[in-house]
């Protein structure tokens, strides 16, 4: 599965660094909150994280304009339409996650992958939350997720092969080590 848009739903501190991670990596970002003053926090917040790299060398201003180019914000689920995998970082409440995977659900392309940054909760009450069990799976980014490098998948009962195999493929190419539970 070729992956040219990534969607991010939540722009907390997780949301914030997994948007980054793949910004980092090339790969555009549709970052989307339900408050737009959430959505600038996000971005400022980026920013600076992203001078501190350049003030260190680590990262030119070139790339670090490149990467903040790759991000876009919506206060709208609807926003998510183009995404092929779609990563929810929003705050461990399931009847809250329910509500957006129920909402992913109904806007996402067919064929996108609907991920949890979940820590703990059910990945497979998730997925049977939506009429795509096999396209739901766990993608839980460590904090902070621009900087620590494992990424647990996590397989649902119903999760498709081809949808685990494009989740690994993803990880490594943000530079993460992903390990599959």
């Amino acid at each position: 599965m070729v992956i040219n848009t990534i969607g991010v739903v939540g722009a907390g501190t997780m949301g914030n660094g997994i948007a980054q991670t793949f910004a980092v990596a090339g790969i555009p970002v549709i970052l989307t909150d339900v408050a737009q003053a959430q959505l600038d926090r996000a971005l400022k917040s980026i920013d600076g994280s992203l001078e501190r790299l350049v003030k260190k060398d680590k990262m030119t201003a070139d790339a670090k304009a490149a990467a903040l180019a790759n991000i876009r914000t919506a206060t709208t689920t609807e926003a998510q339409q183009e995404a092929d995998v779609i990563v929810e970082a929003a705050t461990e409440n399931l009847d809250l996650k329910l509500r957006i995977f129920a909402d992913l659900d109904r806007v996402a392309k067919p064929g996108a992958i609907l991920a949890s940054n979940t820590s703990y909760l059910d990945v497979n009450e998730i997925a049977h939350f939506t009429d795509r069990p096999g396209s739901v799976l766990g993608m839980h980014f460590f904090s902070p997720a621009n900087v620590m490098k494992l990424l647990e998948i996590v397989r649902g009962a119903d999760t498709k092969p081809e949808m685990l195999a494009t989740a690994i493929s993803v990880a490594r190419k943000i530079g993460k080590v992903p390990v599959v539970v």
